[in-house]
């Protein structure tokens, strides 16, 4: 089972490596005033990928935040009306006797 899980892991190693391999040309790179010199192209593609991958999880860490609150304040209503109808059991019990 272990193998199967490992082959995945390889090929993906070997993509990574044949794209580094072909893409070392250097390109200049100016943002936000600061330049950046004879960097390798793969090292400019893997910054902007995993920027662009902390940008994406920023903004679901946010959602995920708000999710919670929405089902925190679901479940005190639930537990509220959980009570109410407990309350409303027991008056209809005590009006009976």
């Amino acid at each position: 089972m272990k193998v199967l899980r490992v082959i995945p892991v390889i090929i993906i190693l070997i993509i990574l490596g044949l794209f580094v391999a072909y893409n070392t040309q250097g390109v200049n790179v100016s943002y936000l005033g600061i330049k950046f010199e004879n960097m390798p192209l793969w090292l400019v593609v893997f910054i902007s990928v995993f920027v662009g991958i902390f940008i994406g999880w920023l903004f679901m860490f946010i959602d995920e935040l708000a999710i919670k609150r929405k089902l925190k304040n679901a479940e005190k209503e639930i537990n509220g009306l959980k009570d109410e109808i407990a309350q409303l059991r027991q008056l209809t019990i005590t009006r009976e006797e």
